[in-house]
């Protein structure tokens, strides 16, 4: 069940960062864009940290790491989203 819960976080997750990619693309300009269904927005903020972009990703990040330590750097998926970074 606690498996179950957590992939349905996960799904919950990638869902929202399609629905609200072509939102957040527009208002951040990011580097690594939001959007790809595979992949989470921890992903996404990640890459965006990794480059040097994206204040607002920064301040997500750091928010995200107290509740989970290094969380953001840790959910890079580089396989999904902008193959570019």
């Amino acid at each position: 069940m606690k498996r179950y819960c957590w992939n349905c976080l996960i799904a919950l997750d990638q869902f929202i960062n399609v629905l609200a990619g072509p939102l957040l693309n527009l208002a951040l300009k990011p580097v690594s864009r939001f959007g790809d269904p595979d992949e989470t927005l921890s992903s996404v903020f990640g890459k965006n940290v990794r480059a040097g972009h994206c204040r607002t990703c920064r301040w997500l990040c750091r928010l995200l790491n107290r509740a989970d330590p290094n969380h953001c750097h840790q959910s890079i998926e580089p396989d999904e989203g902008d193959k570019a970074l």
